[in-house]
């Protein structure tokens, strides 16, 4: 097989989480106590909806020993040989960055974003990553991107198209302010925080319903950052829409 377009960055690589347990070590104290006295790192908090195997999460001959897709670092560096692939930016979706309270889940975020940087950036010069921010506050999203500025492995913040208001809103600036002083992108990936029917009509049935779905969801969120504003606030602010589709 003909190696695709050698040399090429990767834009959306996605990292999973296998589960929280090895998030642990990365929390502070007060938070790695409360985790543990309420059993919260037994779970992955995946939030991606693809069944385990299938062909659509990984291909057979990708699937890791141990774990589930995406959780083997010396897999990716494999396949980034393979491909000759420059460059990858890792992407974690994880549900701590919905959760309803806003301080864990900027508690989670800045764990998942520590074990980012030490288990897969750190092992290989190759990888980039976005900056998980709970979405849910754009005043601690902000913050996170503060924290971790000065790490040029990061490259972007990473947001879901669909989370608990029009991404556009003003009460989101803040994090568009330090996201643009720091010249990273803006990086909506498809997804939602759920707090809301993804279909004008309510909530589908099936997981195919939601996927074509994204796409109108995506649509909205351009009409928000252009209608409210952003891009004259931020002049220089970069968005990107990952797993957005191009028809509509």
């Amino acid at each position: 097989m003909a190696t695709p377009s050698p040399g090429a960055i990767d834009c959306d690589v996605h990292i999973t989480v296998p589960d929280g347990r090895v998030l642990v070590p990365h929390l502070d104290e007060y938070w790695r106590e409360h985790i543990l006295a309420r059993g919260l790192e037994r779970e992955s908090y995946e939030i991606s909806a693809y069944p385990l195997n299938a062909p659509a999460n990984a291909r057979p001959d990708w699937q890791p020993a141990a774990g589930p897709p995406g959780s083997d670092p010396a897999m990716l560096s494999a396949m980034l040989d393979a491909f000759g692939t420059r460059l990858a930016i890792c992407n974690v979706l994880h549900g701590g960055q919905i959760v309803f309270s806003e301080d864990m889940g900027a508690a989670w975020c800045r764990a998942i974003n520590n074990w980012v940087a030490a288990e897969w950036l750190d092992r290989d010069p190759r990888l980039r990553a976005s900056i998980a921010v709970p979405l849910h506050s754009p005043e601690l999203a902000a913050r996170e991107v503060e924290r971790l500025a000065d790490d040029r492995r990061f490259v972007s913040v990473l947001l879901l198209n669909m989370s608990e208001m029009p991404l556009g809103r003003r009460a989101n600036w803040p994090l568009y302010r330090a996201t643009e002083r720091h010249g990273l992108t803006v990086a909506v990936h498809a997804g939602s925080a759920f707090r809301h029917a993804p279909t004008s009509t309510g909530w589908p049935s099936y997981y195919i319903e939601d996927v074509v779905v994204q796409s109108s969801g995506f649509a909205a969120t351009l009409a928000s950052l252009v209608t409210e504003g952003v891009f004259v606030e931020f002049p220089n602010l970069k968005v990107a829409f990952l797993e957005s589709g191009v028809t509509w």
